[in-house]
This record gives structure tokens, sequence and C-alpha cells, in this order.
């Protein structure tokens, strides 16, 4: 046992193990004390090389450094913000020693909440990813049984004619009814643009079909106003289309490109400086005010999807519009499409029976 008395009284406890130095300060001016250190610290150290043992780590150290390692996705902001959740259902004990039963207790406390399946498995899969990577960094992990959430995955909420064309009256720019309450004169330009803004990135939404975020970011270069084409990159599936423009689309983006506000970004953020944010505040008011309920902006996508398949797409040609990697995902809209050979067999029979 080799025991050095510091100047400020303190023993440090130093020793060597297989030609490797171990040193720590014992915390005390007491030597036996400090002797005590010495032997769990040496038998720490012998136990970690002779048995395996791994370091430990606190529930909170582990998500914060499997925070950390998320830093450069995109969807760092969402994994931020899970995490504050975990720590608000979960104590910040030892991570090997979270049970299966800590993790059924935080599903039971979420649906008594009403937090919908999909929120639910959100939560349980950055905390299997983070007890994965803890264990890929050798500390010491508990041996848990995640559960499987269930997840109704079958709401399909779509616009209809009537709907958008209360909507897209609604986020017109000038309104009457928006319009006369904008003042003083000196802001009206910037609550005019913020307004064409709505109105164009609906228009886009729901005629290409794609992610918000895919056409919040949506950049001049992706642009071809001459073979009227987007080149369409999704972040989410690593993939890339290209989508011919409708024709309103083709006017949104060519008004647009005669008035450039970015000469990158076809939609910015306030600043004007930055591809737009996820702010969706006035769209969802916009729905509210034109009485339409049980819509969110996500559903533009369903939207586009449905009439696609309603007007004669085939769920393959529409998981290629969409993106989707697995036809499974497009399959929520094959009854549209069943629909529409139902009725194409009844046209068939009552010709031949003409």
């Amino acid at each position: 046992m080799t025991l050095i008395k510091q100047k400020s009284g303190i023993f440090q406890v130093r020793f060597m193990v297989d030609g490797k130095t171990y040193q720590k300060s014992s915390q005390t001016k007491n030597k036996a004390k400090a002797q005590q250190v010495e032997r769990q610290f040496r038998q720490e150290v012998l136990d970690k090389k002779l048995l395996g043992a791994k370091d430990t780590i606190t529930l909170y150290g582990a998500l914060d450094k499997f925070q950390l390692s998320k830093v450069d996705l995109k969807s760092y902001g969402d994994v931020c913000g899970q995490i504050r959740g975990l720590k608000t259902y979960f104590d910040d004990k030892p991570l090997h020693d979270l049970s299966t039963a800590d993790v059924e207790h935080y599903v039971l406390t979420r649906r008594q909440e009403g937090r919908a399946a999909q929120t639910i498995e959100h939560g349980i899969i950055q905390l299997r990813g983070c007890v994965d990577y803890m264990e890929r960094l050798d500390y010491q992990v508990p041996t848990i049984k995640f559960p499987k959430i269930k997840i109704q995955n079958q709401r399909l909420r779509m616009l209809s004619r009537d709907e958008e064309i209360r909507l897209l009256n609604e986020l017109e720019p000038n309104n009457t009814k928006y319009y006369k309450k904008l003042t003083p004169n000196t802001e009206k330009g910037e609550l005019l643009k913020q307004r064409q803004d709505n109105y164009d990135l609906v228009v886009l939404l729901l005629d290409i079909g794609a992610r918000y975020s895919e056409v919040a970011e949506l950049s001049w270069q992706q642009v071809d106003l001459t073979n009227k084409t987007i080149l369409l990159k999704r972040s989410k599936t690593n993939n890339e289309a290209v989508l011919y423009m409708s024709n309103r689309v083709y006017q949104v983006l060519k008004r647009r490109s005669e008035h450039k506000v970015h000469q990158k970004w076809i939609f910015t953020d306030k600043s004007g400086n930055n591809p737009r944010k996820h702010s969706t505040i006035a769209i969802r008011r916009a729905i509210e005010n034109a009485g339409i309920e049980d819509f969110r902006v996500h559903d533009f996508r369903h939207t586009c999807a449905s009439r696609l398949v309603q007007n004669g797409m085939t769920v393959q040609e529409t998981a290629h519009i969409l993106g989707h990697t697995n036809i499974a995902t497009t399959m929520r809209y094959a009854h549209l499409e069943q629909n529409k050979v139902a009725e194409k067999m009844k046209a068939v029979i009552d010709r031949f029976n003409d």
C-alpha cells in the first residue's frame, strides 16, 4: 500500500497493477481511513481487470452522452425534447439499476395522461437507444424487456375540395378580414409577406405531397422553372425524386422567383437569412378559422396522396411520389385504390349488360 501525504494533509492513494499506475485522492487526513479507501480502490481495479467489471454511469449522465451523440442529426431538436421528457418521468439513479418495471410504469403513466401510442413509442426508442449506446461505450447497463407499443397508424384525414377552398381563402394575403387590420402602415409589408409565404407553402404541400420540412427548406437550386420540375431531397429516407409541378405550383414558384427574398432559399425565417423553420402557428390558426376540424399540417401530405390514389395512380406509384422506402407505409391508402377498382368493375359489368 502506498499513501502519499500532500501539503494539505490529505493522503493521496497510489499503487501499480501490471505496470500501470493508479492514483486518486483519499479526501481524508486520517491515515486509517485513507488506508481503507486505498484497499477499496485497489479491489475495484482488480475486479475490473480480472472479473471484467465495467464503469457505472447515472441515467441522466447516460442520456446526456446519448444526446451529444445525436448533435449532427436534423432531428437533434426532437431528440433533446424526448430526453427532457424522459428526465421528468425517471429518477436519476445508476443506469444499471433501471428495471423493466420502471419502463412499464413510464408507459402506464403516459397512457393515463392520454398520450398517443406514437408519442410513448418515441420516448421508448430514445431510452432503448441510450441503453444500447452505453453498452457500446462499455458501461454497466440493465437487462430490460422494452415493451412493444401497438400503434394504430390508420388515421387518414384529408381536405375536401370545399375545405381546401375555405382554407386558401383564409390564407389569401389580401383577405379583407385581415388586410384592414394591418396597422401601422410600416408593418403591412412584412405582415403581407408572412401571409403570402403561408399561402404559397400550403399550395406546395397540397400539390407535391412533400413533408413540411422538405418544402420549408426548398432551395432555388432544386427548382427548374424551364422544365417545370422540382428535385425533392428527402432527408428522412435519404432519397431523391424529380417531381413535375402542377400549374398552380408553377405559378407560385414563378412569381416568387421574380421577387426573390433570398438567392438560395425559397422560404426564409423572419431574419430573411436562413431557411424557414418549423413555423406552423399561423397555418394552424387559419385551419381553425376556416372551420376545419381534426386536421394537422402533416395531413396536407395525406391529402395529396389520397387524391393521387383516388384519381387513378396505384399505391406503388404513389409510394414513389411520397418517397416511401417501405410499401407498407403507403398501404394506408390501399382502400382508396380498391374503391376505384370496384368502380371500374361496376362500369365494365354495366357496359357488358348494356
